[in-house]
């Protein structure tokens, strides 16, 4: 709830002025508007008196007051935050200029009736909304001080959990409790690379084309915007001849030749809209850019790319399909456009096949599919019904995807189309990109665990939500496992039948916890139609790769654990290979 104080009864007015004809005039017009004129005085000592009796809604401050430093008077006046209106005569100075700087408004004589009515009802409509727009701040900060307590309590118990168990495991030799437990992510995952491999459901063509608005988000990427932009501006979605879509682009504080180029585009392409953010306002968070921009937005569908994209021409009219009278929402396929880049590009192109394939299963279940950053379509409507992209949510389109399911809104994947994106090439920012991807899984899962079990949601899109968001949460438990069936497969072949860690459970559930993974990433390699080596080369680096998922949860939790704020951390485009 947001706390402000809202105006009971008749506005109460207030006037600083030593000026007979302008007090009678001003009580006057204040009356005759129906507002209470409650009193009026010069002397300094008095004002302060009179405001701590009388409490008035509006101060209207006479700039023609003799022997009375109006600069001082000003500062003093703001503590108690009443809105103030400059009555202004004939002498204008630097002190008036400066005075108008901090007031709601000015009036300047001689006065017209009209114009004063006016002035006051303006300034104390304007008052009444920056009350409430700074209570709801404070409230919105305070609610997201609680989440990071939350988050960071959370994550300490979970990584307790976790070690714990992992301890237990290795002093006991028994890890038989592992297999059970890696059931909970293994099963679904079987079932979704077998439900995968069938073709999704149609769309039929839209009668009608609505109109788009296409955002990007661009801080200092003067190596990738240019491309994006024009690929995005060549796609064949007109009517009439003209394109039925707008693109905008957010400068978001671009130190580097982004609103240069930008500029220059812009002279080609006439859909192409530009706006710019300056400190203090940039590098706070990708959801304001995309607030800032739906603001300014005409399209009925709102799609959302990043700075580094590639699309093919027909990618709107195919993915447009897809958002039915019931659909809020819709993710596309991405791809890399580098994957060739190096092995860290390359397994990338491998794990984004995988999660497609995912995404597929369950649109073919009818489950809710997800929103990712790059490539998602959403209903206008839906977004502002859901409270609209949350600034402080490090991941702000998993944050939407979870408002709008809880709203009932459905989420669908489109494997038709895809968005070609860079593929980071170094470990570094590799981690770096990643570790801000967990949190913001793990965010999810704290903040709206909750209010996933008790909606109204079927329990089992529930439980395919609850699946989702806590990904990140078995990572560490099943690559554990799979450290442990390694050592014992080498303890086996080396010291004949000795087991390192036992794992006792039944035979069905230790090869279920054992090899789900594996179906899900052979089903992706086949959609690639490689040759047998290449086939089993990637195979073999896919399962090295995933490995990194054991140093990413510790990275994650300890990131958690110690951050001070939600802060977003942009990932860097090189503008790599195509």
């Amino acid at each position: 709830m947001t706390e402000f104080q809202l105006i009971e009864g008749k506005p109460k007015i207030f006037l600083i002025s030593s000026n007979k004809e302008l007090i009678g005039e001003i009580q006057e017009y204040v009356e005759n508007y129906d507002y209470d004129f409650v009193g009026s005085t010069s002397r300094k000592e008095d004002i302060f008196r009179k405001l701590d009796e009388l409490s008035p809604n509006l101060i209207l401050l006479d700039t023609e007051i003799p022997d009375l430093d109006l600069l001082e008077l000003s500062n003093d006046l703001e503590m108690y935050h009443i809105p103030r209106i400059d009555v202004i005569g004939m002498t204008f100075n630097d002190t008036v200029d400066e005075l108008m700087l901090s007031s709601y408004g000015y009036l300047l004589r001689p006065l017209e009736e009209g114009e004063v009515q006016r002035a006051m009802a303006v300034a104390l409509k304007k008052h009444e909304r920056t009350q409430q727009n700074v209570a709801e701040a404070k409230s919105k900060i305070q609610e997201k001080s609680t989440e990071l307590l939350i988050e960071k309590s959370d994550s300490s118990l979970l990584l307790i959990l976790c070690v714990s168990l992992i301890i237990i495991a290795l002093l006991s030799r028994n890890a038989t409790w592992l297999q059970w437990v890696i059931l909970i992510p293994t099963v679904p995952m079987l079932i979704n690379s077998l439900v995968s491999l069938k073709k999704q459901k149609g769309t039929p063509p839209m009668e009608e084309l609505p109109f788009i608005s296409i955002f990007i988000p661009a801080h200092n990427e003067e190596y990738t915007i240019g491309e994006t932009v024009k690929s995005v501006c060549q796609s064949e979605y007109h009517k009439d001849g003209e394109p039925q879509y707008e693109l905008i682009v957010v400068n978001d504080g671009s130190t580097d030749r982004t609103g240069e180029i930008l500029a220059e585009l812009k002279k080609e392409y006439p859909q192409l809209k530009i706006v710019t953010r300056h400190p203090p306002r940039s590098g706070k968070g990708k959801g304001f850019v995309l607030n800032d921009a739906l603001t300014l937005s005409r399209g009925e569908i709102i799609g959302v790319f990043d700075a580094d994209t590639q699309i093919k021409t027909d990618y709107l009219m195919t993915i447009v399909k897809y958002l039915s009278d019931d659909i809020a929402g819709v993710q596309s396929r991405v791809k890399m456009f580098n994957k060739n880049e190096n092995f860290l590009a390359r397994m990338q192109h491998v794990e984004f096949t995988t999660f497609g394939n995912t995404l597929i299963a369950k649109d073919n279940l009818q489950f809710t599919g997800f929103l990712g950053g790059n490539g998602q379509f959403v209903k206008k409507q839906a977004i502002i019904d859901s409270g609209k992209w949350d600034g402080f949510a490090v991941t702000e389109d998993l944050n939407l995807a979870i408002k709008i399911i809880l709203q009932g809104g459905k989420i669908r994947y489109c494997g038709e189309c895809a968005v070609y994106q860079e593929a980071v090439t170094d470990w570094r920012a590799f981690f770096r990109q990643r570790t801000r991807w967990a949190i913001g899984n793990f965010e999810t899962l704290f903040v709206y665990l909750p209010q996933i079990i008790h909606s109204d949601i079927p329990i089992l899109k529930k439980f395919n939500v609850i699946e989702h968001i806590s990904f990140y949460s078995f990572n560490l438990l099943i690559f554990f496992g799979f450290v442990i069936t390694i050592f014992n497969a080498i303890s086996w072949f080396f010291f004949q039948n000795t087991t390192l860690i036992r794992m006792e459970a039944p035979l069905f559930v230790g090869i279920l916890s054992a090899v789900a993974f594996f179906p899900g990433l052979i089903a992706a390699l086949l959609r690639d139609r490689l040759g047998v080596v290449e086939f089993i080369k990637d195979f073999i680096k896919y399962y090295i790769y995933c490995f990194h998922l054991i140093p990413l949860f510790f990275l994650t939790m300890y990131t958690m654990m110690t951050r001070k704020e939600r802060k977003w951390a942009k990932t860097v485009h090189k503008g790599g290979k195509k």
